[in-house]
């Protein structure tokens, strides 16, 4: 895994193909917002081969570390439960070996890292945190979060929306 987790290793979020893909619809220069302000974000190689239009170069430049993974963890993946794809079985057993959080929104993965007692949030919480930190304001994390629903309605449903705001309502910003 070209990567050695060190010290670094609690404070790794490692997004899975669908947050990358509601970032890259929406507004991917927030990763780069969290990776400055809440924690260094990753995404594992083989994730990055089903996002189309996001590249290695796309993922430096936002400060996204691309992680290559192993072949005994590329074999432990494909041994993994069937309900889960093999690219979340990879993104799962990352964050497991390196403590790292998983940040994705199937349900599939979460149950899986919540079984095993890996750290797991859903994408749009990302931006929950910058709000709270002042790194972005209310109104645009609300704006990307319904470009984000328009491209993908199904899994950002209005539900979805509708906590997503009201956690943001109780975000406190530290913006003066």
């Amino acid at each position: 895994m070209g990567e050695v987790a060190t010290d670094e290793a609690p404070n790794v979020l490692l997004a899975d193909a669908d947050v990358l893909i509601d970032y890259r619809d929406s507004d991917i220069s927030v990763l780069q917002d969290v990776g400055e302000r809440i924690a260094r974000v990753a995404v594992l190689s083989h994730t990055l081969d089903e996002v189309h239009d996001v590249t290695k170069e796309d993922c430096a430049a936002l400060g996204i570390k691309v992680i290559e993974v192993e072949t005994p963890m590329l074999l432990a993946a494909a041994e993994g439960e069937a309900q889960v794809s093999f690219n979340d079985r990879l993104c799962f057993l990352v964050c497991r070996e390196r403590r790292w959080t998983c940040v994705t929104n199937d349900r599939a993965l979460r149950h899986l890292c919540h079984r095993h007692h890996v750290k797991v949030r859903y994408g749009l919480s990302l931006m929950v945190d910058l709000v709270a930190c002042g790194a972005i304001d209310r109104r645009r994390a609300e704006s990307i979060a319904r470009r984000m629903q328009k491209a993908n309605p199904l899994h950002i449903n209005e539900r979805v929306l509708a906590r997503f705001f009201r956690r943001l309502g109780a975000a406190k910003s530290h913006r003066a």
